[in-house]
């Protein structure tokens, strides 16, 4: 329903001249390329039934409102921080790192998921946690620096969320930054 509104508002807007821009055009392109993907073919097909255009840069907005739909909140907002959070964290691993990472990489789209089924975890409050986990110990004892790194993500993401981190969460997230930093592309 929430996209329906905004493809009607959408149109409305063109209709009368407002046309919107969206700043997060790049975040978009990377962090949630299949709904980039799907929201541009959605585009299209509006475009093609359509008297009233509407713009290239509108594929942002539908984009976000297919991975809103994915994440189980329904809050939009929630959305839109979500994806400032993603950005800031790779920012983050990026510079302790001292390594670009790969957008395009099969590591870093599974980061990027996994993080995006964390925020729902964390929204819900059903985070992982098993007392003393052998494999939360286990990963953090091979990836001493990912472990380090996630403890550090584990910190914004309690100032930008307001969310303390779980030992097992801290451990997952640093398995999937020890993948992504050491990832050739694959």
């Amino acid at each position: 329903i929430a996209l329906a509104d905004h493809v009607s508002f959408a149109l409305r807007r063109m209709a009368v001249g407002m046309d919107l821009e969206y700043p997060l055009l790049a975040e978009v392109q990377h962090l949630y390329a299949e709904e980039y993907t799907q929201a541009r073919a959605l585009l299209a097909a509006i475009n093609a039934h359509s008297e009233v255009r509407l713009p290239e840069a509108e594929a942002v907005g539908l984009a976000l409102h297919l991975v809103n739909a994915g994440s189980a909140t329904g809050d939009l907002s929630y959305t839109y921080r979500m994806t400032g959070v993603i950005q800031q964290m790779v920012t983050v691993i990026e510079q302790l790192y001292e390594q670009p990472l790969d957008p395009g990489s099969v590591s870093v789209g599974r980061f990027i998921t996994h993080l995006r089924y964390l925020f729902v975890r964390i929204h819900q409050h059903r985070q992982l946690h098993e007392e003393h986990s052998a494999i939360g110990v286990a990963i953090r004892q091979a990836y001493p620096q990912a472990a380090d790194c996630a403890r550090r993500l584990a910190e914004l993401l309690e100032l930008r969320l307001g969310a303390d981190l779980t030992e097992d969460e801290v451990s997952y997230l640093a398995l999937h930054i020890a993948r992504v930093t050491t990832d050739t592309g694959s």
